[in-house]
């Protein structure tokens, strides 16, 4: 790109005094960062080009260069290791004593913005913004001290992250002594597409009388990115340049090539270790896996999936890559891997194998094309790659036909079977790729350096910022115009405010709270956002509202709504990214996060303590993360023995399918507690489940000894037409069981359940006719009306037409 043809230095006299100068561009990312110069002289003829810096990185065996920078950060000897070190350490991570978020720390950039710290670490190592600080300070040090001075650095973000999350990556920025300008935090979508025009001809790509659509696909380490580009020509001819308007952007969050590697682990490699070492699979915990063997295997992972994919090209690129060649591709590591474990158990895998065929199961779910869904393990999460794809094509009505160019970003879009999937769902678009695998993995630290030259020469970005949409506030009359689709951004250009003062209280009584519903729509009466303002008395039917609102270029809208005439009652509120689909971790995910802070950051008293632990179980439970739950159980019923505890462990072992650990809790539970039964009863269900039913009912009778309930005799009820018992033994226990039960009104869920299973075992039609009458009420009462709270604003014309 030729920006000395653009701004000629005479007509610059501010750009033409700083003769040579240096731009910075910051790739800082979730596995990987880089750092990029572009060296610009004023006046000079010709092409410009960035190029990545090559970085030293400390390693325990000496220094090791390289332009990409591992995002991993290591305390160990007293020195500080940022890099490949640190990498290297996390995979001994067993062996020196090493700690997550302690004194080593990795997928930090997952935390920022996020009420999360690290209260085990040093000082200055306590939280994701320090170290991101941390990690663009060395970066920083990559830079030349050649007397060329450094004017401006640019730093790239996830188009996923937030307003929070970009204020604490400004933060991280600070903190290492780098001033970020307006306009110096560029999407990583938007920084790789300004590297792709900027090394590729404009001809091959862009049509000069229309518009394209262009769509970046952005698939990185932490990161799932989509941004919808819409390109056209400022005027006619063949040296004209491009106008570049982002139309849409779907941001997914954790969604990355990271979570590919830690189902290598989870379901690969742990499984081979488990092997080759004559383990049983729940010989191993929940924290061996998590805090041991994931992190240690986590490079292995890394080395197999690119190793293999590298294998796959190559063949596919000579041409002789059949289905049956797929089939018996795999990929070997050679050497022994060591994990040592906490209890100082030293496992070892012993040459590490990824086929083909495995990692095709592996990335199913990232490719399913109709399970869209987000989904979680205690040690990675999946989604499928087309759900951004999909919901930012939705957002704006288009198909995937309709897009003209689909550019590949990222490293996770070299796997070969993402390209493949990538190009069959844009049947019609041109697929554009970087030349090799450094330039598509230096992409974005490039953009970024392209953009910090174009904001000293030009004076802003390369890229115009406009909505994808309008933005409508809703009346009782519809949806009312406050910012037009394609505006461009920051709106007012000034960055002031803009007015509307169309809106008035709706009809209402004088003396009550009026509940005024504040709704955002799109352009197609998509709600957006709402929330309410409880305006209190008195007010009136007609009273002015005034509404100020902004939008700047980070897509942040800024609403203040209050009364013309009680500036004093005002309703303010920051809606983030309200036209982009953010996917972020669930409520259930975020709630455990903000709990896990609680137990590290506060001074809690036991039974506080107890309370957090049982609902960080609970959590866990609802997400299927039974590893982890009874990991919690296990550490509570250390410090606080329970018959409950016991028994909910005993529940958790049976579904993983660990009956020795089941039969254990079940019966401590029932021990420590001589009236309990509970575990007992739960038992003799679990001895039914594996078929041996005499030790059921010897479990179910001591259950019955200590509390003969209903539920239990009809379980042994049960029992005793499978172990072809006499009649009357059926019918004598349900007789027992029967008269025990009182109005099914009053029964709870369990109750119910078995009293049901009773009536059908007795073949009772009057109890299975009200079983069937009180099950439909409880259905018909467990009915929710969903209805949002609050009036919606009425329009003033609209109100004075009723009135007259």
């Amino acid at each position: 790109m030729n920006f000395s043809a653009l701004v000629p230095s005479e007509k610059n006299p501010a750009l033409a005094a700083l003769g040579t100068f240096r731009v910075i561009g910051i790739d800082l990312g979730t596995t990987n960062s880089a750092v990029a110069e572009i060296v610009f002289s004023v006046g000079h003829q010709g092409e410009v080009k960035p190029s990545c810096l090559s970085v030293n990185q400390l390693t325990r065996h000496g220094p090791e260069f390289d332009t990409l920078v591992p995002s991993i950060l290591a305390l160990w000897e007293g020195k500080l290791f940022i890099g490949t070190g640190a990498k290297d350490l996390r995979a001994l991570i067993g062996d020196y004593n090493l700690k997550k978020y302690t004194n080593i720390f990795w997928d930090c950039k997952n935390d920022i913005g996020v009420r999360r710290t690290y209260h085990k670490a040093p000082e200055k190592f306590r939280s994701a913004k320090q170290i991101g600080g941390h990690l663009l300070k060395f970066l920083m040090e990559a830079v030349p001290d050649d007397g060329v001075k450094n004017t401006t650095t640019v730093v790239t973000v996830p188009a996923s992250f937030q307003g929070a999350q970009r204020q604490d990556t400004l933060a991280a920025a600070k903190l290492a002594n780098i001033d970020l300008t307006p306009g110096a935090l560029l999407d990583e979508p938007i920084a790789a597409f300004i590297d792709y025009i900027s090394s590729h001809s404009q001809e091959h790509f862009v049509v000069q009388s229309e518009k394209s659509k262009l769509l970046a696909f952005d698939f990185g380490g932490g990161t799932c990115d989509v941004a919808l580009f819409e390109l056209g020509r400022s005027k006619p001819g063949a040296r004209a340049a491009i106008e570049v308007a982002t139309f849409a952007v779907s941001r997914y969050h954790r969604l990355g090539g990271g979570d590919i590697d830690r189902k290598i682990v989870t379901e690969i490699l742990i499984p081979q270790c488990v092997k080759q070492n004559g383990l049983q699979p729940n010989d191993l915990t929940y924290k061996d896996k998590a805090k041991y063997l994931l992190p240690a295997l986590l490079g292995c992972a890394e080395a197999l999936k690119i190793g293999l994919c590298r294998e796959m090209k190559r063949k596919q690129d000579l041409g002789y890559y059949t289905e049956e060649e797929h089939e018996k591709l795999v990929y070997k590591l050679s050497g022994i891997y060591p994990c040592n474990l906490r209890n100082g158990t030293i496992l070892q895998l012993k040459s590490p194998t990824l086929s083909a065929i495995e990692f095709d199961n592996v990335l199913e779910p990232f490719l399913d094309r109709s399970l869209l869904n987000y989904n979680e393990s205690e040690y990675f999460q999946t989604c499928s790659v087309f759900a951004p794809l999909e919901d930012v094509l939705k957002r704006v009505e288009l198909d995937s036909d309709d897009i003209d160019y689909c550019l590949l970003v990222g490293g996770s879009s070299l796997i070969p079977q993402i390209d493949k999937a990538i190009e069959n769902y844009f049947t019609y678009a041109k697929i554009l790729r970087f030349d090799n695998v450094e330039a598509t993995q230096t992409a974005v630290a490039h953009g970024a350096a392209w953009q910090a030259l174009s904001l000293v020469v030009r004076g802003k970005g390369l890229v115009r910022p406009v909505t994808g949409s309008s933005i409508k506030i809703n009346t009782q009359s519809g949806p009312v115009d406050l910012i037009k689709n394609q505006t461009e951004l920051p709106f007012p250009v000034s960055g002031k405010w803009a007015k509307n003062e169309q809106l008035v209280v709706p009809e209402t009584s004088l003396t009550e709270e009026v509940p005024l519903k504040v709704e955002l729509h799109g352009d197609r009466n998509q709600i957006l956002w709402n929330n309410t303002w409880k305006i209190r008395p008195v007010v009136s039917k007609g009273d002015s509202l005034i509404l100020h609102y902004r939008m700047d270029a980070n897509q942040v809208l800024h609403l203040r709504l209050s009364l013309k005439d009680w500036p004093e009652q005002e309703f303010e509120s920051i809606v983030e990214n309200p036209l982009s689909a953010i996917d972020n971790p669930s409520v259930e995910r975020n709630r455990i996060l903000e709990l896990e802070e609680q137990l590290r950051s506060e001074v809690l008293s036991e039974r506080e303590q107890q309370q957090i632990v049982i609902e960080l179980v609970e959590l866990e439970w609802e997400l299927g993360h039974m590893e982890q739950a009874l990991d919690y159980l296990i550490e509570l019923n250390r410090t606080k023995p329970s018959s409950w505890i016991l028994n909910r462990m005993g529940i958790i072992a049976g579904k993983l399918g660990d009956y020795d650990r089941e039969e254990k809790f079940y019966r401590e539970a029932a021990r420590i507690s001589p009236r309990y039964s509970a575990s007992l009863f739960n038992l003799a269900q679990s001895q039914d489940n594996q078929g041996i039913l005499e030790e059921s009912v010897q479990t179910i009778e001591e259950a019955i000894r200590r509390e003969p309930a209903s539920p239990y005799l009809i379980f042994k009820a049960r029992l005793s037409d499978k172990l072809k018992q006499p009649k009357y033994v059926r019918e004598e226990l349900l007789e027992r069981a029967f008269r025990d039960y009182g109005n099914l009104q009053l029964l709870n869920d369990f109750e119910f359940l078995w009293y049901e299973r009773g009536a059908n075992l007795a073949g009772d039609a009057s109890k299975i006719t009200d079983v069937e009458k009180e099950r439909k009420r409880r259905r018909e009462q467990g009915k929710i009306i969903e209805r949002v709270e609050g009036v919606l604003p009425e329009l003033k014309n609209e109100l004075t037409k009723r009135t007259q």
